[in-house]
């Protein structure tokens, strides 16, 4: 099995050399965790050290502010589509649109919100830019954004299986980010974390006054993983993650 080094320092140790090529991973956590910084990473090092283009899916943010935010980790996306490496795809202006035919037909519109982003289309032209800029590598960011556009229940299940079906069967690695509902001992795994060959657990955890990111490997097909619960960094290079390193200082 061909590896996908991920380039984020300290992951690729946890999953034994990288996530098995092809493979579609799905990275959980809650605000502020740095599931978008992930997702850009894991990318960017894919553009800049492994010679692998890459897809940006938003779900969420526009372009500009997506360049903005990641220019503060010396990452040049903007560079990086010129050079015809990177695709940024914006499925933002979907809602937008949508949005602004519901202020003005308010009654035509109502029920039509799980059409704001039809599914078929998006897979349509993801397809079209990995094929474009031979990626290699797509980010998906974030499925919390598509659960509030798909009301109802059965429509937000198949839009979400066939993104992540959609995913697996295009010649690329994918990691799709989604935010974490709840935190407990008792969680119940959503979903998509079936659909998906890999899940990642993104965390701020707390003992007494301290607080430390954590993260966490709970599955990932074909691959030796290690799934102790490891602290892990965000600073001016990115995310870097600490396998040998305990919890808020334990021994």
């Amino acid at each position: 099995m061909q590896k996908c080094i991920t380039g984020i320092r300290g992951l690729d140790e946890l999953v034994g050399g990288g996530i098995p090529e092809g493979r579609t991973v799905l990275v959980i956590g809650g605000p502020g965790t740095g599931k978008t910084i992930f997702a850009a990473q894991f990318l960017y090092k894919g553009i800049q050290d492994y010679n692998e283009k890459g897809v940006f899916v938003s779900l969420d943010e526009n372009k500009e502010h997506f360049y903005s935010e990641m220019r503060q980790f010396g990452w040049d996306f903007a560079e990086a589509e010129n050079n015809h490496k990177f695709a940024f795809i914006d499925a933002t202006r979907a809602q937008r649109a949508s949005a602004l035919k519901q202020a003005i037909y308010e009654e035509e519109s109502r029920g039509l919100k799980g059409k704001q982003l039809p599914i078929d289309q998006l897979v349509q032209e993801i397809n079209l830019k990995v094929q474009a800029v031979g990626a290699k590598r797509v980010a998906v960011d974030t499925l919390a954004a598509l659960f509030y556009r798909f009301l109802e229940p059965v429509e937000r299940r198949t839009a979400v299986v066939d993104l992540i079906e959609s995913l697996s069967s295009m010649p690329v690695t994918s990691i799709i980010t989604t935010e974490l509902g709840q935190l407990s001992l008792r969680r119940k795994p959503s979903e998509e974390e079936y659909l998906t060959h890999g899940v990642i657990m993104m965390q701020t955890l707390f003992s007494g006054a301290t607080a430390t990111r954590a993260l966490q490997i709970e599955k990932l097909r074909e691959a030796k993983v290690n799934h102790n619960l490891v602290p892990y960094n965000i600073d001016k290079k990115g995310i870097e993650v600490f396998p040998s390193m305990p919890l808020f200082g334990e021994k």
